[in-house]
């Protein structure tokens, strides 16, 4: 009982401070943007929300459910790809912030490819967020059907309820907030459930118990090729709509670099404690399920009122991924979309359009989370919408290389076709992902009409 007061305290809570801390700003343009005026204390800030918003259940339950189901290849596979994040905080950043004040991934494109850009870049956005959201909430499914025993279809409505209605009433400046609160619950609960463990197994017992074949890279051939499956996909997934979304939150690069430097830090510290956490799952009670690794070892290990405490901070992760992919969604809809095909000028009413299908769009989400029974094989699914389509023309449109508008819609349907195809016909564990597949085409059709169009140029 004290355990779901104390998560009913946090839900509150968190509903309250995202209310509270919304924007005071009129119309559409108080619901997406949030400037260095807006917020004190901007370091924190920065850092809490680019961290909340990459730290969903596909890191949290997905990577500890690897480790307990099969190996770790996958946190090797993460950490080997965190330092694409400082490349792109060195190389992406100060481009990126040339676009400071877009509202959305299709503002950016359409600096490039006009309406064709704002369209592909529009759907892409749309397509991953919807389908991140969805990953959130069958990750929280879990934490309420098998934790706190709570119905799984009330348990969703009561926490994705308190999400549609902060993201709903106060926009990016309530996510941006509630964010922070997020942050810390999360540095709080992973680390809990690894101390707990480890002290009722004992250290050198837990290292002993640990199959070698699981953690131990050399010789191993099937963890050696998983590893690199699992990096080439990872390598490609970011730059996400959220990120870039937080990204131009300060006009001064210099201080996202820095955020991102630190949030690289903190998360290659918790990823040490996520895959230790499916270790410890798996040695104390290796025949459970996979899927419920985490929640079984909460509810077995943790002790009453703590565990109320932890599963606060589990919901963190997952909700925090939410709120902003929601957030997303529906100011991609509107900006994208409904903008410039019903011709929507006026700010009041394009913000109760996004109003409606931040509603809309969070209660769709629930159905697509019943298609998937692994959280991170649905993660980098749905990261195929996003790598494969805009990945390649984003980045090198931020350095001024375009092609024509035509070429471009080829290659991005091109690069999700093959996703598609590769995703069907070819997808094994040791395989490479499907993601990285469809993005390393579309590089390669980009790269050819890159080379088309300066030869033609060249010619007389």
């Amino acid at each position: 009982m004290i355990d779901l007061i104390i998560v009913a305290l946090y839900l509150i809570s968190l509903l309250i401070v995202g209310i509270y801390t919304r924007s005071r700003k009129a119309g559409f343009k108080g619901f997406t943007l949030v400037k260095n005026k807006d917020y004190k204390h901007g370091k924190l800030i920065l850092v809490a929300t680019i961290f909340a918003s990459s730290i969903g259940g596909g890191t949290t339950f997905g990577i500890s459910e690897k480790a307990f189901a099969g190996n770790i290849a996958h946190s090797y596979g993460l950490f080997l790809a965190i330092p694409i994040d400082i490349l792109i905080a060195i190389y992406i950043i100060p481009r990126l912030i040339k676009h400071y004040g877009a509202e959305t991934i299709g503002d950016i494109m359409f600096t490039y490819y006009g309406k064709a850009g704002r369209a592909v870049g529009g759907l892409a956005a749309l397509l991953v967020s919807i389908g991140f959201v969805a990953a959130q909430i069958s990750v929280s499914a879990r934490i309420f059907e098998y934790i706190l025993q709570i119905d799984y279809v009330q348990g969703v409505i009561i926490s994705y309820g308190i999400v549609i209605v902060y993201t709903t009433v106060g926009g990016f400046r309530s996510v941006l907030f509630t964010n922070q609160m997020q942050f810390f619950a999360m540095l709080l609960a992973i680390p809990i459930i690894s101390i707990f463990g480890l002290y009722q197994l004992g250290i050198s017992e837990f290292l002993q118990k640990i199959p070698p074949e699981k953690v131990i890279i050399t010789g191993n051939d099937d963890l050696i090729k998983t590893t690199i499956s699992a990096f080439l996909g990872f390598i490609v997934m970011n730059l996400f709509p959220t990120f870039i979304q937080r990204a131009l939150i300060d006009k001064d690069p210099n201080q996202t670099a820095k955020a991102i430097y630190l949030k690289s830090v903190i998360y290659a510290i918790f990823l040490v404690f996520i895959t230790i956490n499916g270790l410890i799952a798996f040695v104390t009670y290796p025949e459970i399920k996979p899927s419920l690794a985490l929640p079984y070892l909460i509810d077995h290990i943790i002790p009453v009122g703590i565990q109320g405490v932890v599963i606060a901070g589990l919901l963190a992760a997952v909700m925090s991924t939410a709120d902003s992919d929601l957030n997303v969604t529906s100011i991609t809809l509107v900006k994208d979309f409904f903008k410039p095909i019903f011709n929507l000028s006026d700010q009041n009413k394009m913000l109760l359009v996004a109003r409606i299908t931040n509603i809309v769009v969070g209660s769709l989400a629930i159905f697509i989370a019943l298609c998937f029974t692994s959280v991170v094989d649905l993660v980098i699914f749905i990261a195929g919408f996003w790598a494969p389509i805009i990945l390649v023309p984003l980045v090198f449109g931020l350095y001024n290389i375009v092609i024509p508008k035509f070429a471009m819609v080829f290659t991005s349907f091109a690069g999700g076709g093959s996703f598609f195809l590769w995703e069907y016909f070819m997808a094994t564990p040791n395989n490479l992902k499907s993601v990285f597949v469809g993005t390393v085409v579309n590089l390669m059709l980009f790269m050819m009409f890159v080379f088309i169009k300066n030869l033609s140029y060249r010619s007389p």
